[in-house]
Order: structure tokens, then sequence, then C-alpha cells
């Protein structure tokens, strides 16, 4: 309850940023839309019920199967650390599936269905293939096994992870400044979302820019891009009946990324 009343309020905020201070000109009932609002019970379905149940069975199979002292290593530090320690773990491990999503044909076929966005804005975020949220919940939750985080430091997580993914799919004229070396960004994740594949091979961080920076994949241009989508005329764009199918199409079909 606490999660669907924080997307709300999230929600409403970058509604009405958006039309205050927009990055590019661009329609509130933009291609997409009502398809993307579709998306968003199954979204929230899949970061909430989806995240609290493979949490929770892993951290109860964590107890009874792995040896003492592999487990809960951050059970007694304080909030803060354990909130930091998570963001940070976390965010590395989704930069590493993130780029292999970009590398293995399998995985881009589910992931493309998050890149066919070709009006960007904070509903985006919730244009993913189920099975990939899927697969996603299940690897990206493994670091749980292991670090033992309490409630409180999952909910803040949580939240600011959910914040973080509305931001830097938004049509807000924002900047981070000094900080884009830090912290991941809009003007850094609308290259990710570039129509041109070469820029969709840049800025996998989530959260932070940090591992962009690190790993040399970071990417950010001096405007913003032409377009974003992808380069399949034939993508459903605005079917998400259509849109779940087409990840299976068959392989002489698949654009070359």
């Amino acid at each position: 309850m606490k999660m669907l009343v924080l997307f709300a309020c999230l929600a409403s905020v970058f509604l009405v940023a958006e039309r205050f201070r927009p990055a590019r000109a661009q329609r509130l009932l933009r291609r997409g839309f009502f398809t993307d609002v579709l998306y968003v019970p199954i979204h929230f379905f899949m970061r909430v019920v989806i995240n609290g149940t493979v949490a929770v069975f892993l951290a109860g199979w964590a107890r009874e199967t792995l040896p003492p002292g592999t487990i809960a290593l951050l059970a007694d530090a304080p909030l803060w650390a354990q909130v930091l320690t998570l963001l940070l773990v976390l965010d590395f491990f989704f930069y590493v599936i993130h780029r292999l999503k970009h590398r293995w044909r399998w995985w881009w076929r589910l992931h493309e269905t998050h890149h066919s966005s070709q009006d960007l804005d904070w509903l985006s975020t919730v244009r993913f293939h189920p099975l990939e949220k899927v697969l996603d919940r299940v690897i990206y939750l493994l670091p749980l096994l292991a670090l033992g985080v309490s409630d409180e430091a999952l909910l803040i997580w949580a939240g600011v992870d959910a914040f973080w993914g509305m931001l830097i799919h938004s049509n807000l004229n924002v900047r981070m400044g000094p900080l884009i070396y830090v912290f991941n960004g809009p003007e850094m994740h609308w290259w990710h979302h570039a129509r041109d594949a070469r820029y969709q091979q840049r800025n996998f961080g989530n959260n932070f820019s940090l591992f962009d920076w690190l790993f040399g994949t970071a990417y950010l241009g001096p405007q913003v891009p032409q377009g974003f989508g992808i380069e399949d005329r034939a993508y459903p764009e605005g079917n998400l009946w259509r849109q779940f199918w087409y990840a299976f199409r068959p392989s002489s079909s698949v654009t070359t990324l």
C-alpha cells in the first residue's frame, strides 16, 4: 500500500512538472500513451508484488541454506549505510544485466519493448516486457542473499529507485550539472533511448552514472537526440498484446542491432 501511494504521488508530480517545464514540445496524449497506461498495473505488480515475494523467498532460503557468516552482512549497519550499499550494489548488478540485454539477442528481443517508445516521458518507465521484468527481479535481487538489509532500507531503496526511473525518462528540462559524473540524469538516459542504435550501447546505469564512466560506456551529447525508439518500423507501438508476442517473432524478421 505504501508503494502504491508513493507511485501515485510521484506520477502526479512528474505529470504536472512536465507541463510546466518540458524539455521538448510533446503532447500529453502522445504516441503509445494509452498502451503505457495499461502497463502501469503490470509494472506495479512486477516491481512491488514480485519484488516482495522474491525478496522474502531469497532471504528465507539464504537463512536456511547458506553457512553462517555469509548472510546478513549489513544487519547491524546503520540505516544510511544499508541504503547506500543497497543502492550501489544493486546498481552495479543493473549495469551488468543491462549491458547483457543489449548484447544477447534473446534478451534484446524482450528489452526492445522498453526501447520502443517514440516519445519519452515519465510514463515510459513502465513499458517493459513482463517476461523481461520477471527475469530482472530474480537476478537483480540476488545480492539480498548476502546483504540482509532491513525492511526500512528496502523501502527507501524502492522509493529512490521508483523516483529515479521516472526522472531519467521524463520530458523534464532539468540538468544534473557536475553531479552527472556520479548520478544518472535525463540528459544521459535520453541518449540511451535514441533511435540511433549506436547510442543505445551507452549509458547503461540506473540511479548512478559511476559505472558508465568507470567502464567507458558513458556518453553525454551536446544536444537532445533527434528521435527516440527503435529502427524497426513494424514494431506495434500502440498495442500491448502485440508487443508481448512481437518478442517471439521469427528470427528472420529481427532488426539487426
